[in-house]
């Protein structure tokens, strides 16, 4: 059981240094100009050190990626901090393959409950 801990201790404190972030679609990103949010997202295009990558809401949102940073599916997640405009890009701090496979659908409908209905289950 130890070894197990070890192994999963590294990820759990990078979450922790990295904070949390709310789930966000693009048409979410002006209510959080400046500050950490979480895409997860359909890579469009990435070239060099910037991403495009498309919302559950079908908007796109321009990444300028960490040095290094390479995605490597069809889906990602990303979390950094939103342009402190409110368009529609990010700078990443940390990103998540998310495989080839996921369903926007679901997860538009996700975003938009942790964004209303049910924000007070997901508020910082």
């Amino acid at each position: 059981e130890f070894s197990r801990l070890q192994i999963f201790l590294p990820k759990r404190i990078l979450s922790m240094e990295i904070g949390r972030a709310p789930r966000v679609n693009g048409g979410f990103f002006q209510n959080y100009a400046g500050q950490r949010v979480c895409v997860v997202g359909q890579v469009l295009n990435q070239d060099g050190n910037t991403a495009t990558i498309q919302c559950s809401d079908n908007n796109q949102v321009n990444v300028q990626m960490t040095p290094g940073s390479n995605y490597g599916s069809t889906f990602v997640e990303v979390v950094g901090i939103a342009n402190a405009d409110g368009s529609l890009g990010m700078r990443e701090e940390r990103f998540c393959d998310m495989g080839d496979n996921f369903d926007m659908g679901n997860y538009e409908s996700f975003v938009q409950l942790a964004n209303g209905k049910y924000g007070q289950l997901f508020a910082q």
